[in-house]
C-alpha cells in the first residue's frame, strides 16, 4: 500500500515523499506472546503519536491486547473476528473502522482474508 507524507518546508512549500511498497517487518511477538502471520511497517512516531500499517496473513493471528493510548484503527482490507475479552466476537471485513480506548482489550483472529490495518496511536486527552 503505497503511503505519501506530504512535509511543509521552511519557505512556506511542501515537500511530498512517497514510499511506493512499504517495508513490512515479521512481527513474532508481543509482550512475549507469539504472533502469527502478522508484520509491521512503521509509517511515523512523532512523540507519543505512531502511525503504522499491520499485516495479518490469511490463517494468522493476533493476541489478546490493550493499549493504554487510544487507537484509531481502520480495516483497509480484509476479513475476520475481532474477538473481546470472555470470548465474545464480532465479524469484521474491510473497509471497516474502530476506535479502541485505553485498556480495551481485543484481539484478531480466525482471519479469513489478508488483513491491512492502517493504526494511528495518540495520547488519549481525557
Amino acid at each position: 500500500m503505497r503511503t505519501t507524507r506530504f512535509d511543509a518546508t521552511p519557505d512556506g512549500g511542501v515537500r511530498v515523499v512517497v514510499d511506493e511498497a512499504p517495508a513490512f517487518a515479521p512481527m513474532p511477538d508481543w509482550n512475549g506472546e507469539t504472533l502469527n502471520g502478522v508484520r509491521l511497517h512503521e509509517i511515523e512516531r512523532r512523540g507519543d503519536i505512531e502511525l503504522q500499517l499491520v499485516e495479518i496473513a490469511a490463517g494468522g493471528s493476533f493476541v489478546m491486547h490493550a493499549s493504554p493510548k487510544l487507537a484509531f484503527c481502520h480495516v483497509v482490507r480484509g476479513a475476520g473476528r475481532l474477538g473481546l475479552p470472555g470470548g465474545e466476537s464480532l465479524a469484521y471485513r474491510g473497509p471497516e473502522t474502530y476506535v479502541f480506548h485505553p485498556g480495551a482489550l481485543h484481539d484478531w483472529h480466525d482471519v479469513e482474508e489478508d488483513t491491512l490495518l492502517a493504526v494511528a496511536i495518540v495520547p488519549d486527552a481525557t
